[in-house]
């Protein structure tokens, strides 16, 4: 069973008549690239404000590393986070930035600045100013900033927010390489699901303060792939005539009125008439299967 090492549960955040957070429930494991879907204003940035510190929870409660309330509080030291940049200075380098930081936060080993430049493959531009650094390069300063307390979870809102292709390729390789060669867990929102989906293997989707659905990577792509879905009042029957006739085994029941195939080299009309011969009750034997973008649509709904 893998650890969780961050956890809400009915974690709700109230400003007077507007509720920005309606009891959310989030479970994050260690080593998780973690991705928080929503559209702007959904929830997402609010969350992360309460977790770190920078906004106060009205109801519910949180666990970081097993830990809630004011032991919470102290496990805060383990959480690298970049909610809104820090104010890096246009004249001074790279290094100098980090350097300024870590003596605002009370770190004197200087090998720590150079180790968190090198995690980000900033090593070689360290003595570049600021003001020539390219987005991409800016946010990968602000990914160092927050890796200078060798943090065990890191924290992104919106990160790839106005990057071209190549510098949003490169930050995901960065969330990689610390992911897989450091242990480091990530939380990391977006309002761009197929961006997020090239670098997480976990999602919640948000909207209006409320989790629609939480989901990993293998389920989601079960989701999208193209499959036939049946709708029966008689799940088990139809597992056991699917299994009997076609040798169907890659199938899942989604709920208690429908099932999917996954093999779909067999029709959907073989598999109704197949059914209804053996007095399966059907609604629907229909293809299915959506982009990702579709998926977003299909559980936040259009924007208004």
């Amino acid at each position: 069973m893998k650890e969780i090492i961050f956890q809400t549960k009915q974690l709700t955040k109230r400003y007077k008549n507007f509720t920005a957070l309606d009891r959310v429930d989030m479970t994050v494991y260690r080593e998780d690239i973690y991705g928080l879907i929503g559209r702007n204003g959904a929830g997402k940035t609010t969350v992360m404000k309460i977790v770190t510190g920078l906004a106060d929870k009205t109801q519910g409660e949180f666990e970081i590393f097993s830990k809630k309330g004011k032991e919470a509080d102290r496990e805060k030291r383990l959480i690298g986070c970049l909610i809104e940049n820090p104010s890096f200075f246009g004249g001074l380098t790279a290094y100098q930035n980090l350097k300024y930081y870590a003596l605002q936060k009370g770190i004197t080993d200087k090998e720590q600045i150079g180790r968190a430049l090198d995690l980000v493959g900033l090593t070689d531009v360290k003595n570049k100013k600021f003001r020539k650094f390219s987005l991409g390069m800016k946010q990968r300063l602000g990914i160092a900033f927050a890796m200078l307390d060798n943090p065990d979870l890191i924290i992104l809102d919106e990160p790839i927010n106005g990057l071209d292709p190549i510098g949003i390729s490169e930050l995901r390789e960065t969330f990689r390489k610390l992911n897989t060669e450091m242990g480091i867990t990530f939380i990391i929102s977006s309002h761009i699901l197929s961006e997020l989906y090239l670098v997480a293997n976990r999602f919640v989707f948000i909207d209006r303060g409320v989790v629609l659905k939480e989901i990993s990577k293998e389920e989601l792509d079960l989701e999208c792939m193209r499959c036939i879905a049946v709708k029966t009042n008689d799940i088990k029957g139809a597992s056991v005539v699917l299994e009997k006739e076609f040798g169907i085994s890659r199938y899942k029941i989604i709920d208690k009125e429908e099932l999917r195939i996954y093999q779909t080299e067999i029709s959907a009309q073989e598999i109704n008439k197949t059914l209804i011969k053996n007095d399966i009750g059907v609604s629907s034997v229909y293809e299915t299967g959506i982009s990702l973008e579709d998926y977003f649509k299909s559980l936040v709904g259009e924007e208004k």
